[in-house]
């Protein structure tokens, strides 16, 4: 059984690279994928990871094709050094950040985002009280329209991520609701996505809204990803298959399944997100980053771009697809 060609399993968004900044975050969302995630020891510096980034090229893009990276976490805004990072890459790459918006205020956007391309804020209900129950953030209206205000001054594109949590966002009038309250928030774009891991908390998406827009109950074959425009704002549905969450059908013996390397904050590339520590491939975090310095020495010593080819692997890589961008 075959991927959706347009979905990332299926071979789509290979100019991505997610980068895990940190595993430091100052939420509580229930559904957080990192809470019994891989956490390496080492935390590699900036100056690392500005290297193992800015050497990395998918074999299947082409050599004037910028990569985006995407950064994550954790809690990216946390990541103390940010600014110097983004600094560092935005020539080779466009940038774009995730953040559940706690740190985001005018002032941050000039001190530490003001070169990215995008900046994704979750943001999971309207009635930001709710949205502080749901994540454990306090976010406060008049200071997020300023930061999105100062994003629009820098050309900073800003999508708002809203999962459809049951009991809160779980009806198509409440998704319409978001829609507007966005617009008049400021932002260009809102994306709407299921719940990966949270089965208790599972909105579908489908029948949320009633099959419109091409949404459908195989998203591993018809699709998991939907642009549309709706009252004039885009809108991007994310649904989550079989190989995510036990609501759908696991597909059957699926195959030709696209690879996502994942750098994460030891300076090392995963194949896909990582699960527990005990899912890790034997070889040791020393032994990986030493392999990967010595490529990626080699590599810059002769002039290359790296590969992602090349990058060590690991050899059990999450199947709960990551794509959190």
């Amino acid at each position: 059984m075959l991927p959706n060609k347009h979905n990332w399993c299926g071979g789509n968004y290979s100019d991505w690279l997610e980068v895990m900044l940190t595993d430091k975050c100052n939420g509580k969302c229930s559904w957080c994928v990192e809470k019994s995630g891989y956490h390496p020891e080492y935390h590699a510096s900036t100056d690392e990871l500005i290297s193992a980034i800015t050497g990395y090229r998918p074999s299947r893009i082409k050599t004037s094709d910028r990569v985006n990276v995407i950064l994550l976490g954790g809690e990216p805004t946390l990541y103390k050094e940010i600014g110097i990072l983004i600094e560092g890459i935005v020539k080779y790459a466009s940038v774009y950040v995730t953040t559940n918006g706690g740190m985001i205020t005018s002032e941050y956007v000039d001190e530490k985002l003001s070169l990215i391309t995008g900046l994704n804020i979750s943001i999971h209900h309207y009635d930001l009280r709710k949205n502080e129950d749901i994540t454990g953030i306090l976010l406060n209206q008049d200071t997020l329209e300023s930061a999105i205000a100062r994003c629009r001054y820098y050309n900073i594109g800003v999508r708002i991520n809203c999962n459809i949590i049951s009991g809160h966002i779980d009806s198509e009038s409440k998704i319409l609701d978001f829609i507007q309250w966005a617009r008049e928030s400021g932002a260009d774009k809102v994306r709407f996505a299921e719940l990966k891991i949270d089965e208790n908390n599972f909105a579908d998406l489908a029948k949320t809204m009633n099959y419109k827009y091409g949404l459908n109950d195989d998203p591993f074959i018809c699709g998991c990803n939907k642009d549309v425009v709706i009252n004039d704002m885009p809108v991007n549905f994310r649904q989550m298959c079989g190989l995510q969450t036990t609501k759908r059908a696991k597909p059957t013996n699926p195959k030709s399944i696209n690879s996502k390397k994942v750098l994460y904050y030891d300076g090392v590339f995963y194949d896909g997100w990582q699960t527990t520590r005990e899912e890790v491939d034997d070889v040791t975090e020393a032994d990986i980053r030493k392999i990967i310095r010595e490529e990626l020495a080699q590599a810059l010593k002769e002039g290359k771009n790296t590969d992602e080819s090349n990058a060590p692997k690991t050899r059990k890589p999450d199947l709960n697809l990551g794509c959190c961008y």
